[in-house]
């Protein structure tokens, strides 16, 4: 009878070892699904050579948006 309660304790134990590691894998997963998600940005069009760049690196002049700030220079100079 002690036998028999002493497997059945380990084997609770490896179910439960188990139940966490899988779970913590889900977590990891979901995690990284979330992170995927935020890094992705919209693209905005150059406002002078129509090139599109991620919204976070356009330079914004005039109200407008450029991909570098030699473009913005130059549409604010008006040299297209």
């Amino acid at each position: 009878m002690l036998k028999l309660l002493f497997w059945l304790i380990v084997a609770l134990l490896v179910g439960l070892v188990f139940a966490i590691r899988q779970a913590n894998r889900l977590r990891a997963e979901h995690r990284e699904e979330g992170a995927a998600e935020t890094r992705s940005l919209e693209s905005v069009r150059c406002g002078y050579c129509g090139v599109f760049v991620p919204e976070d690196q356009a330079v914004r002049r005039g109200g407008k948006e450029f991909c570098s700030w030699e473009h913005a220079e130059q549409w604010q100079r008006g040299t297209h």
